[in-house]
């Protein structure tokens, strides 16, 4: 994947691989990376100087050694729609990696100098601004998917605005309700995209993973899905599956899945893992392939909002990294294929909120870190890619 590596803590156009100094938009080096002069700015100072712990990266890496755990300005309510929420627990995504690294900047630059990773959070409701809802006041126990990234999940307090966030489900704990938001809004809307409704027959591999898990569950229970067929190692992995509501489980590891598969016509076949291409001879006339991952069209990031419209640069790779096989196999099964990106939305986490205090639906975590300063804990264990549902850390 084309990388735009920016090595902010020198505040030059520095080479984060040979270290060498060079000028805006040259490549260089044995690495062959495209190296972006920073624009970022500083993170504003907080009015009355008040500062807070988060896990921060001032240059892009591939491992935990880009984070570290820094003091830094507090968020500000600078906007009357806007809430001060102190955390209590944050999550960890594959996104937050690919962020790290530097792979989304050339679609989502930084903000700042000085970055605070993640952005699924739950806590408590300290400051609301002028024009907030009489739905929300201080006190208020809350989860959100952070959408404007002001400041990321991994800190002591956020700012955020009430369109994204919901009043956290009243019977799970602050680090399961944060476990939830991204996986959840993604699982929720891909299925829909994919017209996931009472009766539909539907396959979503890699049960056993944060948007699998959910994925199985808000097909079963929320969207009255009759089948959903899943894929998992044996042991840990299987049982997660079956916890959390799968038909049918088969081991990837002993068994071709496509071949296995082959003529099933899944109303909706779930691409968590960039294999829509596989997915044709799956689907059934008139079905719906739905992709999380992988490159992303321009159609997709165009509709992502946050994104904006997207530079030349990024149109001419996205039109060569285009996933025409996926496009192509689902057409010849008279089916199409979409990708999406999950948008923050409160009223979809308020639904299903809903459906975690019946019962109905179950966070799965893998990994608990105690502290920000244990942050590693669950961010190793996400970025090696063996996580069994969530990685989450506690903050207060």
């Amino acid at each position: 994947m084309l990388l735009a590596v920016i090595d902010n803590a020198s505040r030059n156009n520095r080479c984060a691989k040979c270290k060498r100094y060079d000028s805006f938009w040259l490549i260089h080096c044995k690495y062959k990376y495209i190296y972006i002069k920073p624009w970022a700015n500083r993170i504003p100072d907080h009015a009355d100087g008040e500062t807070m712990k988060a896990v921060c990266f001032t240059s892009f890496g591939k491992t935990t050694d880009a984070l570290s755990v820094e003091t830094i300005p507090k968020p500000s309510v600078d906007s009357p729609d806007e809430v001060l929420i102190k955390v209590h627990a944050c999550a960890l995504n594959p996104i937050d990696k690919l962020r790290m690294s530097g792979d989304l900047s050339l679609i989502n630059p930084e903000a700042y100098d000085t970055s605070v990773l993640g952005y699924d959070v739950a806590g408590e409701v300290v400051q609301v601004g002028e024009e907030v809802s009489k739905e929300y006041s201080v006190g208020d126990e809350v989860y959100v998917r952070l959408a404007g990234m002001k400041y990321g999940a991994m800190a002591e307090y956020v700012v955020c605005t009430t369109p994204e966030m919901a009043k956290k489900p009243k019977n799970i704990s602050f680090a399961e309700a944060a476990s939830i938001p991204l996986v959840g809004l993604t699982a929720l809307q891909a299925l829909r995209t994919g017209g996931v409704k009472e009766g539909s027959k539907v396959f979503i591999p890699g049960g056993a993973g944060g948007v699998g898990s959910i994925a199985i569950q808000i097909a079963k229970k929320m969207l009255k899905a009759s089948h959903v067929t899943t894929t998992a190692s044996p042991g840990a992995g299987t049982d997660i599956c079956s916890k959390v509501g799968a038909d049918r489980i088969i081991d990837y590891r002993s068994e071709d899945v496509v071949k296995v598969l082959a003529g099933e016509d899944f109303d909706m076949a779930f691409d968590t893992m960039n294999q829509a291409a596989e997915f044709g001879g799956l689907i059934k006339n008139g079905g719906k392939i739905v992709s999380i991952s992988g490159t992303p069209t321009i159609e997709a990031i165009e509709s992502a909002s946050k994104f904006g419209s997207p530079s030349l640069l990024v149109r001419a790779f996205m039109f060569m990294s285009r996933n025409r096989a996926a496009e192509n196999n689902a057409k010849k099964a008279g089916a199409t294929w979409e990708y999406i990106f999950m948008k923050p939305d409160g009223n979809d986490l308020a639904e299903i909120a809903k459906y975690v205090e019946s019962g109905d639906i179950v966070p799965i975590i893998d990994t608990e870190a105690s502290s920000l300063d244990e942050f590693a804990v669950a961010a190793d264990k996400l970025f090696s890619g063996r996580a069994k549902g969530k990685c989450v850390i506690k903050v207060a």
